[in-house]
């Protein structure tokens, strides 16, 4: 996952205005992407974009 596309899927995540349906709103955004959400635990509530784009990075980044 590019630095760019985790902070879009982070901004996108954010927008949702209810914060019950924001990992929901996640899972279908990384399953659009072709990642696995079930790969990795999910935050929670997620309420930081710049958390949220560094967990995608940890999680979906190529590791070199």
């Amino acid at each position: 996952m590019s630095k760019t596309l985790a902070a879009e899927i982070a901004t996108r995540t954010l927008e949702v205005i209810n914060p019950a349906n924001r990992t929901v709103a996640l899972a279908a955004t990384l399953r659009r992407h072709g990642f696995d959400p079930n790969a990795a635990g999910l935050p929670a509530a997620p309420a930081d974009r710049t958390e949220l784009t560094a967990w995608l990075l940890a999680t979906y980044a190529p590791r070199d």
